[in-house]
C-alpha cells in the first residue's frame, strides 16, 4: 500500500481513539532509530489539541521514549521543510530525510520541538511508561 494509504488507514484507526467530540486532525508517519513505522496523530476537539502515537498494526505506543522521539523527528523534518521554504508534501519522516533536508538554520528549532514535544506528553490520551 502507499504512503496516502497507510495515512488513511492510520486515521480511520485513530479514529477509535477519539473522545466525544473529538476528531483525528492530522496524521504524520515517522520511522525513528528503531526502524518501526508509527503514525503521530493530532486530535482535535471542543477541549482542545490531544495527541497519540499509533503503531503499524494501529494501536496505541505508550513507551514514552518512542514517543518523544517520534514526535522530535517528525517535527524536525516539518520544520527542515518550512525553513528550506519547500512545499510540504506527505513523506515518511526519517533520519535519513533529515539528513538530506536538515541545514543549519534548523538549530533554531530545537526550542519549539521540545515545547511541541512537551505539549504531546501533557496531552496524551494514553499513560506514557
Amino acid at each position: 500500500m502507499d504512503l496516502d494509504g497507510d495515512l488513511a488507514r492510520a486515521a480511520e484507526a485513530a479514529a477509535a481513539f477519539a473522545a466525544d467530540g473529538e476528531r483525528p486532525d492530522a496524521v504524520l508517519a515517522a520511522e525513528p532509530s528503531s526502524g518501526e513505522r508509527v503514525y503521530l496523530v493530532s486530535y482535535a476537539g471542543e477541549g482542545g489539541r490531544s495527541w497519540l502515537l499509533l503503531d503499524a498494526r494501529g494501536q496505541p505506543v505508550t513507551r514514552r521514549a518512542l514517543v518523544r522521539e517520534a514526535v522530535s523527528l517528525a517535527a524536525l523534518c516539518e520544520l527542515a521543510d518550512e525553513v528550506a521554504g519547500r512545499e510540504p508534501v506527505p513523506r515518511v519522516a526519517t533520519l535519513e530525510y533529515l539528513d538530506e533536508a536538515g541545514s543549519p538554520d534548523l538549530a533554531g528549532v530545537f526550542g519549539a520541538v521540545e515545547s511541541l514535544t512537551q505539549e504531546v506528553e501533557s496531552t496524551y490520551k494514553k499513560e506514557l511508561s
